[in-house]
């Protein structure tokens, strides 16, 4: 939601949840230009790798976690050789950034904006999700 109100003018794709990189054969979570975002609550080896073959063929990962898996992630990274040649995020660090960035660009306060960006999950969940127990309200 967070992408797709940030580039309004790039469609960006919408997958359940449970709809994994290997199994759709997709590069990663979203793709926009050679940005290639993984989104995890459980950063793994598998998604490291996945990382990894990313790079080699030109793409830039980015992996947004957490954070209190943020250290498990470069860990893994590390592990993969791949720690230098990819961004490793926090979720929650990924969102506010973008909420200041929108916010200040707009001149919006940073409640709007986030209000937008819920809105806009909340829509992009109800199209591709069966469980509508995972929308987020905002008071």
């Amino acid at each position: 939601a967070k992408l797709a109100r940030r580039f309004k003018e790039i469609s960006i794709p919408n997958y359940p949840a449970h709809a994994g990189d290997r199994q759709t054969e997709r590069a990663g979570d979203f793709a926009i230009s050679t940005l290639v975002y993984h989104v995890t609550s459980a950063p793994s080896r598998d998604v490291l790798q996945k990382c990894a073959q990313n790079i080699k063929v030109g793409l830039y990962p980015i992996l947004l976690t957490p954070r209190e898996q943020e250290n498990k992630a470069l860990v893994l990274a590390q592990d993969e050789g791949v720690e230098r040649e990819l961004t490793i995020i926090s979720i929650e660090d990924f969102v506010a950034l973008n909420i200041i960035e929108l916010a200040t660009e707009e001149s919006k306060d940073f409640f709007s904006v986030l209000k937008e960006i819920v809105e806009i999950y909340n829509k992009r969940l109800s199209e591709v999700e069966t469980d509508l127990s995972l929308q987020i309200e905002v008071r």
